[in-house]
């Protein structure tokens, strides 16, 4: 071949790695590329220190190029080792110092190569034949190009299986792609292994651009750089959730099969390499997230063969090798059946909420009624034949029992709603105090238990007066059942910072320590018969102890068997009016 013929082709070669190089910098970011550009600077200037060398005649400046040559070789080992670890997708990320380590093996023997005239250990010979650098290894650079070999060849083994488990579409041109790679390998252990041959090899080595021209033609056509730097093992296909894995700048680089079915049904026939914007464009609460590469959940409905589906969306920051995000991926939850059972239980529990409030209206109020009766008779009980007052007396504690029951039961029933809302209010806690005195003083005044307090008139708390009420009720229904007769109940209130503490002691038969940790259990629904055999239904305690919760109080107890207990809890103090 002429000698400018073959001048202008190297360049145009040389001139095509400039090009793959520029290719390569608009994919930096993608995981592994980096180092993939190290090998094609390398590959340039072994190029071009070859055009160099053909184009020098003295021995010495043959001789400088071609310890270049021999640099570049060195270096791109480690280049092509980090590439190759991250393109397989490995988890564990090396750290800089061992990098640094690895680079570091192959920069000290490039050095050892140019100083070899002193130390010898790589060339034996080194001489000019018909204008040509003839040189001979060594036995140490024999063994150190044997054992670059080696890693080139384990490099090459994992592509080859990598491609072999890359997507079915990508599989051919990724075996074309990794031929074509390894050509130079080849020209390399071809002059290795017959030296005589290394003169016009060396020239045939440049023209490898040609053959990375039409590698990257078939890396662009694929998008290889967008989508096989993150192909993922099989086992995606076969998950039953849509994945969708989206580069920083927002394009689709891969996705499962579930996922392209899902948007083809959608009506997108083709999504990779697709704008985010564009095909996630009727959700933008779903866009909003994968383009700020955040964390995030979202829920979305869309029409699916005439069906209305409903989806859960998860997505993630695709952040592996490295601090800097590097796209997103959104994994997609068919919940439509999940959110049809919720929305009938929503319903159901609708007409749970109906059903009490009908069942609290029309029970409750009779009870009332007959209540406000009883307390009639029970006045005019002392005009009354013994045999009558009995009836009567009897007849009280039924409603009186039955009502408590019912009230508590129905309380037990709010507590229990998520959507149950406390109405506080600045209330002065002796007139709640007497007023519940009142509705218990025919229970009270029956066993001749003395009950009073000593709150003082301006003792404000900021609570619930229902629930205030029905706590301080249910506490003081406690102690007089549990108090014998001629016994008494005291209630006080005293401040702690910005709580009010609220008392109910009675000399009553108290508790042990078992009784009291049954008690407070949170399932604990025992009652206890009275000293008068008073019956309950063991809800009242309960009740109490979730709405004084409610309030963000506390509930808890001290009692001795025999000597009585003392029930206190814990509601917000209010300010003086």
């Amino acid at each position: 071949m002429d000698s400018t013929i073959e001048l202008v082709s190297m360049i145009a070669s040389l001139i095509m790695m400039g090009i793959i190089l520029l290719s390569e910098y608009g994919f930096r970011r993608v995981r592994g590329v980096g180092y993939l550009i190290g090998l094609t600077v390398c590959r340039m200037i072994y190029s071009g220190a070859i055009i160099l060398e053909q184009n020098r005649s003295l021995l010495l400046e043959k001789l400088v190029f071609r310890n270049i040559q021999h640099t570049m070789l060195n270096l791109m080992v480690p280049f092509l080792v980090l590439f190759v670890y991250y393109l397989i997708g490995s988890d564990k990320v090396i750290k800089l110092r061992w990098k640094m380590l690895l680079f570091t093996v192959f920069v000290l023997w490039s050095l050892l190569v140019w100083f070899d005239p002193e130390l010898h250990l790589i060339f034996r010979t080194i001489e000019l034949y018909n204008g040509e650098l003839i040189t001979t290894k060594t036995i140490y650079s024999i063994l150190f190009t044997l054992f670059c070999y080696s890693i080139v060849a384990v490099c090459i083994y994992f592509l080859i299986h990598y491609v072999r488990n890359i997507r079915d579409d990508f599989r051919k041109p990724g075996m074309w792609v990794l031929g074509l790679g390894s050509l130079p390998l080849v020209l390399e252990i071809i002059k290795f292994v017959n030296p005589e041959m290394s003169s016009w090899l060396l020239r045939l080595s440049v023209y490898c651009g040609f053959t990375g021209m039409i590698m990257m033609i078939i890396a662009m056509r694929y998008k290889f750089f967008s989508i096989v730097p993150y192909a993922r093992d099989a086992v995606l296909d076969t998950l039953q959730e849509s994945i969708l894995i989206a580069n920083a700048s927002g394009k689709i680089i891969d996705s499962n099969k579930k996922a392209v079915q899902w948007f083809f049904e959608l009506g997108h026939a083709e999504i990779y390499d697709r704008g985010m914007a564009e095909l996630l464009a009727p959700w933008p609460q779903w866009q909003k997230l994968c383009m700020s590469m955040q964390q995030g959940s979202v829920e979305i409905d869309t029409w699916l063969n005439g069906e209305r589906r409903i989806y859960s969306i998860n997505v993630y920051p695709l952040q592996k090798q490295s601090k800097h995000t590097q796209g997103s991926i959104s994994l997609i939850f068919d919940i439509t059946e999940k959110q049809r059972h919720l929305e009938q239980i929503a319903q159901l529990n609708q007409l749970k909420d109906q059903l009490f409030t009908i069942v609290s209206h029309d029970i409750r109020s009779p009870l009332a009624l007959q209540f406000q009766l009883v307390e009639l008779l029970e006045e005019d009980r002392s005009r009354m034949e013994s045999d009558h007052r009995e009836i009567v007396e009897a007849l009280g504690g039924q409603i009186r029992n039955t009502l408590g029951i019912a009230n508590n039961l129905l309380e037990w029933f709010r507590s229990q709603r998520e959507d149950v809302t406390l109405r506080p209010q600045l209330l002065e806690l002796s007139e709640i105090v007497e007023e519940c005195f009142h509705l218990l003083h025919i229970t009270s005044e029956a066993k001749q238990i003395n009950v009073h307090h000593t709150i003082a008139a301006e003792t404000y708390v900021y609570a619930d007066q229902q629930v205030l009420g029905l706590v301080i009720r249910n506490l003081l229904s406690n102690a007089i059942k549990f108090t014998g007769l001629g016994g008494s109940v005291h209630i006080g209130a005293e401040l702690s910072e910005d709580m009010v503490i609220i008392s109910v002691r009675d000399d009553g038969v108290g508790m042990d320590e078992d009784q009291v940790h049954r008690l407070l259990s949170e399932q604990q629904l025992d009652s206890l018969t009275g000293t008068l055999g008073e019956k309950g239904a063991g809800l009242g305690l309960l009740v109490s102890r979730q709405f004084v919760k409610l309030g963000g109080g506390n509930l808890w107890v001290d009692s001795k068997l025999g000597q009585g207990s003392l029930f206190q809890f814990s509601v917000r103090g209010g300010t003086e009016r």
